[in-house]
């Protein structure tokens, strides 16, 4: 991962309180009344026309400024709607050359859409909340110049940045969706695409999200699009509110790094997509959590899969409840997944461990991809939900197989769920379980029309039901060549008359796993 940084302006931003104020300790931007004597902590009279404060010290010679945006209008008691004074604040600080601070503090702030720009750090104080309106009116259709499959339904976001560089958001508070009660699990649900993401960055350089609450937000909470170097850092993210609830999503893009976070959400809690040929290279997920992850994936890479996946690592994160499977590895739109790995994953109370799934939903007929690199170490699951096994599959479209190969699965501690059913033969035998493609008319027989989910295509739609398990109770490889076991330890309980292991079309196939 290539190192990052920052601008001269923002390295000075982010050491405006040690430099102005000893005792603040430099561990963030120090209040009025804390002692501060600096320039970077005069007071603003709330009676005054608005006026940003300046700071010295900015790129030759320039002030940098600092924006409390109640000083433009904003009243910050949850009820009237400070939209135009925030982003007042934010077109202020973005006129200086140097860039600002945004400052929320002491309420919560009532808005709809505010649009950052480059050099600039919103920062939203551990005593405010950024509370997104109800009324789909405020979020104006955002329009990306770019191309990209995910934009269908992700042109709205509460904060929104397009094509900056150097942009922090952080600070401790809280930005809140507002969205129970508008897009929910009991119904409630206005039209997909008039739904606001809580934070959207679509393009740009060197981006920052960290220390932040983000919860409720209407659809997919935290995205960050075709950005290259960004970070998203040490947030907490709840959005279980039902069904294209995400967490976390990185679609497309370069230098990527998603740490320290935890995520309760409806649906994938954190989800590499690629929407574009650009594609999503150099990606690292670290020491996260992901608490529930509702009816989907615990950490996934697509469904969205045009562009490559290569060069990521997930490592040192806890996955636990979620529906269908806590690692999933999907190109279904011809991506090549390559250098791809999981390691240090812990797994607990999810439907199936790993789910791996190479195939067309025919949205480009032209267009096949790859899986060719592919491993998991020092993976240790318990509680399985499901009786299904892990799926790891190649698919066959008329008369071609596209296959998948160099699969490594190492250290691997899992205890499965068996079927209770100890004399009847298993469901499906590999000769008839069917093969995953798309929406094709005339194709009976294969899995028509299904999202390409773990928990329609392992489990096919069956949840606990051994009639529509697959031939294995541990692993079903299918198309798949150089797939390798090596220290793996695999036990299912209650009992099952499946093999551990079933293969079809497969090659080169090494190791085995015992109890």
């Amino acid at each position: 991962m290539r190192a990052r940084t920052l601008p001269h302006a923002l390295l000075l931003l982010a050491g405006l309180s040690m430099a102005a104020c000893a005792a603040d300790g430099g561990t963030g931007f120090a209040e009025p009344d804390a002692g501060c004597t600096g320039p970077s902590c005069r007071t603003i009279d709330a009676g005054t026309e608005p006026e940003a404060a300046t700071v010295d010290g900015g790129e030759a010679g320039a002030p940098l400024m600092v924006c409390d945006v109640k000083t433009f209008g904003a009243v910050g008691d949850g009820k009237a709607k400070d939209t135009r004074a925030i982003q007042a604040a934010i077109d202020a600080c973005a006129a200086s050359a140097s860039g600002g601070v945004v400052k929320l503090h002491d309420g919560t702030f009532l808005s709809g859409t505010v649009k950052l720009a480059s050099n600039l750090v919103l920062d939203i104080a551990p005593t405010a909340t950024l509370l997104g309106s109800q009324n789909p009116a405020d979020y104006p259709d955002q329009n990306p110049p770019f191309q990209s499959s995910q934009l269908g339904n992700c042109k709205r976001a509460l904060v929104y940045a397009e094509g900056a560089t150097h942009v922090r958001i952080e600070g401790g508070g809280t930005i809140a969706g507002n969205a129970r009660g508008v897009a929910d699990w009991n119904g409630n649900k206005i039209k997909e695409a008039l739904r606001p993401m809580a934070v959207f960055v679509a393009g740009g350089t060197d981006v920052t999200v960290q220390n932040l609450t983000v919860k409720d937000a209407a659809t997919w909470a935290v995205v960050v699009m075709e950005v290259t170097h960004a970070a998203i850092r040490k947030l907490t993210v709840s959005t279980d509110l039902g069904p294209t609830h995400d967490g976390i999503d990185v679609v497309d893009g370069r230098d990527v790094v998603v740490e320290d976070c935890n995520v309760t959400s409806g649906d994938d809690s954190i989800c590499l997509k690629s929407g574009s040929v650009r594609g999503l290279h150099d990606v690292v997920v670290r020491r996260c959590q992901t608490n529930q992850s509702g009816v989907a994936n615990g950490v996934k890479l697509g469904t969205a899969s045009v562009g490559a996946f290569e060069n990521i690592l997930v490592e040192d994160v806890a996955i636990r409840n979620a529906q269908s499977a806590a690692m999933a590895v999907e190109s279904v739109d011809g991506a090549l997944v390559s250098n791809v790995t999981f390691r240090r994953i812990t797994v607990d109370n999810t439907g199936t461990p790993f789910f791996v799934l190479l195939g067309s939903r025919d949205r480009d007929p032209t267009r096949v991809g790859r899986i060719d690199g592919l491993a998991f170490e020092n993976i240790t699951g318990r509680n399985l939900r499901y009786a299904w096994g892990s799926l790891v599959t190649g698919t066959k479209i008329a008369d071609t197989t596209f296959g998948i190969s160099n699969i490594a699965f190492r250290n691997i501690d899992i205890a499965f769920k068996g079927s209770g059913i100890p004399a009847n033969p298993a469901p499906f035998t590999d000769d008839n379980f069917p093969e995953y493609q798309g929406p094709v008319p005339g194709r009976a027989g294969q899995f028509y029309n299904q999202y390409p989910d773990a928990k329609f295509i392992a489990g096919t739609g069956g949840g606990e039901n051994i009639a529509y398990h697959g031939p294995g109770w541990g692993f079903f490889l299918r198309h798949a060549s150089n797939v390798s076991f090596q220290n793996c330890k695999v036990t299912v309980s209650p009992v099952d008359p499946r093999p551990w292991l079933d293969t079809k079309d497969t090659v080169a196939v090494t190791g085995t796993c015992g109890p």
